[in-house]
């Protein structure tokens, strides 16, 4: 399977100047937990929660986030990928970065991103798309008795 096909194409995009604030309610509103940050509608960086969670300060018993702009916690440096990109590849590189999305791009134009959660969901419901689902299951009772 390819990014293309396993891509969300509806992507909850922020600008530089959007306040870490503002991007974590709308990581919250559309229950994400990545955010690219687009500048003149091409790919300037990234931000995740852990980013903000990083950012912010516990007070009171509340996280108290910052009203600074994403662009002082946003990470540049983004692994992108073309939308005939392989699964394989898209998640071995997750792995091998330790990163749990990575956006689809043609000319730092977003066109969709690919989760960690989107190739477990592939996974689950094909699992001739990677090659898996020889009957072995998961032992979930062991689980359960940890």
């Amino acid at each position: 399977m390819r990014a293309f096909q396993a891509m969300k194409k509806d992507v909850v995009f922020v600008n530089p100047s959007t306040s870490i604030a503002e991007a974590r309610k709308f990581m919250r509103e559309f229950g994400i937990r990545h955010i690219p940050v687009v500048e003149s509608g091409k790919m300037a960086g990234i931000v995740s929660d852990g980013d903000i969670l990083l950012a912010s300060t516990l007070r009171e018993g509340r996280i108290d986030v910052p009203d600074r702009p994403v662009r002082s916690i946003m990470s540049r440096n983004v692994v992108t990928c073309f939308p005939t990109s392989s699964l394989r590849d898209i998640a071995a590189a997750m792995i091998r970065l330790q990163i749990s999305c990575i956006p689809v791009v043609i000319d730092q134009r977003i066109l969709g991103i690919v989760t960690s959660t989107d190739l477990l969901r592939i996974i689950a419901n094909h699992p001739e798309a990677v090659g898996m689902g020889n009957g072995s299951g998961i032992d979930l009772d062991a689980l359960r008795s940890a």
